[in-house]
């Protein structure tokens, strides 16, 4: 199954972000996502009447490597998208704004339902179905369209061609060196079986060894044919599903190719969206600068920040930090945004620090800068 490109995906989350919030705004809002988006789709373990199915047993090394060679023709499925991040309720006097970072805020709590299809690996379609509304991004050959109902907007591009030989990596070596980097912060096992959406699947569980981690566990399901991901739980330190996702209908036959044959609805708006931009290439000559300054490794690592305007946010921003909770140290002063998953500071002297670690750890990261 073919991997959509990060430019594709920038573009559902742009058609997603509302148009007038400021950076600092989406700062605030964001921060309780950043560590839990890195971790991709999660899933939540069927369990039924059924006693669980009897596998060949699988090292971690050799389920991991079953999944790097997997290769399926086709796929259609339906995935059920559960989060309990405990995210703050927001200020009521935010006005429009409110209602704007609501409606992002609502893709990080509830259920909400994931439709996928794929074709070989110049087909695939991602659809978050809510209701009648329906966000997607459908990748057919080089077209790529990103699409939103509630918006009645589409965003079209044509995927870019590269004059680049394409990296052969062996499957035994890249899990070899994926097992390498994460067994000094993780316990690896494959830890029993069970059912995800009617099929057999292995368990692999991944521990964070540090105690200042504010992940307990995290669980993935693989089809015990197929070898393909079929779901991931995130559960935080207190024993609880914070983000999950579950197949609840998985079909392997190649889909029709009528369903990557995306057509704009009469009279929505249609975006053309440029592709020329070369990656790695910056626009801007303090890039460099920009980019966070990490402190710690594996799942403690925290991210720091510099927002040099964070004193002067408009009116809104500022009713939207002065709702959370004041905090200070020996780094200073700032407010604090807590979750289940991911702790953020935002100073007042201009940086914002993020980590899926206790505060004790975050603090400590700032007191460094």
């Amino acid at each position: 199954m073919g991997c959509l490109a990060e430019d594709d995906w920038s573009m559902t989350a742009k058609l997603a972000r509302p148009n007038k919030a400021s950076a600092l705004k989406r700062t605030v809002a964001l921060s309780a996502a950043g560590l839990v988006l890195a971790a991709g789709i999660t899933g939540l373990v069927a369990r039924g009447a059924a006693a669980d199915p009897v596998l060949p047993p699988l090292t971690p090394a050799e389920l991991l490597g079953k999944v790097a060679a997997a290769d399926v023709a086709g796929l259609s499925a339906t995935f059920e998208q559960r989060s309990d991040l405990g995210l703050p309720a927001l200020p009521a006097d935010l006005g429009d704004a409110g209602d704007e970072l609501g409606s992002v805020l609502t893709l990080l709590t509830g259920t909400h339902t994931v439709r996928v299809w794929a074709a070989g690996h110049e087909q695939a379609k991602v659809a978050l179905v809510d209701g009648s509304t329906e966000k997607s991004l459908t990748v057919n050959g080089d077209d790529v369209w990103a699409w939103s109902s509630s918006d009645q907007e589409a965003v079209h591009s044509t995927r870019p061609a590269s004059s680049a030989e394409p990296e052969k990596t062996v499957p035994t070596t890249a899990i070899s060196d994926l097992l390498a980097k994460l067994q000094p912060s993780t316990d690896i096992a494959t830890s029993g079986t069970g059912y995800v959406a009617g099929r057999a699947v292995y368990q692999l569980v991944l521990t964070p060894r540090d105690d200042a981690a504010l992940v307990g566990q995290v669980r993935v399901s693989v089809d015990a044919e197929k070898f393909v991901p079929l779901g991931l739980r995130v559960i935080a330190d207190d024993g609880q599903d914070a983000v999950s996702v579950a197949a609840t209908l998985i079909d392997f036959a190649v889909p029709d190719a009528s369903v990557f044959d995306f057509q704009p609805p009469a009279g929505v708006k249609v975006t053309e969206h440029s592709a020329e931009a070369k990656p790695g290439a910056s626009a801007e000559p303090d890039a460099e600068a920009a980019k966070p300054k990490t402190i710690g490794t594996g799942w403690t690592t925290v991210a720091i920040l510099d927002v040099p305007d964070v004193q002067q946010a408009d009116e809104q921003a500022k009713v939207l930090l002065d709702s959370l909770p004041a905090v200070s140290g020996e780094w200073g002063k700032g407010r604090l945004l807590s979750t289940r998953l991911v702790n953020a500071v935002i100073t007042d002297d201009g940086r914002v620090a993020v980590g899926s670690v206790v505060l004790e750890r975050l603090y400590e990261a700032l007191a460094t800068k």
